[in-house]
């Protein structure tokens, strides 16, 4: 991983194998600290009550009492700096609309490796987003089609910004492949939030990809 900040991360997932084994290779990576695991989202938000927040989770969505995105949606109202990564195996379009839309930063699949889910951590933290190749691809593919007469209106430029977060490129990637400075892009970023009325890349990409403003 590529930045150099320590960084907090807390896991949400009911399978037990695969939560101590993500713990083992999120621990040795070495600008973590202090990962901790949860098997469900009551049990994470009793922590969050009584504990310093984490700065990222790694939410699964098939969860027991509380679903993922239930538990992405009430984090996001109750501590909206927390980034969240989905990480779970369904790849479903509707499940990963709902995720995104919720305020997650990412999704990425089980089938990714160690090393693929702390590139998609670095990517996320340091302004990007994490999109499994999958999901991008199933996203893309079967993105719904709506009149080109849409209520929100894009230039140009923001919407070639727009497809190449939906690629998963990152601030620093946009720049170099618009030709434009990273200050830039964050001005084009904050204004495509504001016209689609939502607070992370990933949320805006799933909404401009709901509403056929990208393809």
């Amino acid at each position: 991983m590529s930045n150099a900040k320590m960084i907090n991360i807390w896991i949400v997932e009911d399978d037990s194998n695969y939560r101590r084994t993500l713990a083992r290779v999120l621990n040795k990576a070495e600008n973590i600290q202090n990962c901790q695991d949860f098997p469900s989202c009551i049990e994470f938000f009793d922590a969050l009550e009584k504990q310093t927040p984490p700065d990222l989770v790694l939410m699964d969505l098939g969860l027991p009492r509380m679903g993922g995105v239930e538990g992405i949606t009430k984090l996001y109202q109750f501590k909206p700096e927390i980034i969240v990564i989905v990480l779970t195996v369904f790849s479903e379009k509707g499940k990963v609309l709902q995720a995104l839309e919720a305020g997650a930063s990412g999704y990425l699949l089980k089938s990714a490796s160690g090393a693929e889910i702390l590139k998609g951590i670095d990517d996320v933290i340091q302004g990007g987003s994490a999109l499994s190749p999958e999901i991008a691809k199933i996203v893309l593919q079967n993105m719904q089609k709506h009149s080109a007469k849409t209520k929100v209106k894009l230039a140009a430029r923001e919407i070639e910004v727009l497809e190449k977060l939906s690629l998963g490129q990152g601030v620093k990637e946009i720049s170099r492949s618009l030709h434009i400075s990273q200050s830039t892009v964050s001005t084009y970023l904050g204004r495509i939030y504001a016209k689609l009325q939502v607070q992370s890349q990933s949320g805006a990409v799933a909404k401009a990809l709901r509403d056929g403003l990208i393809k």
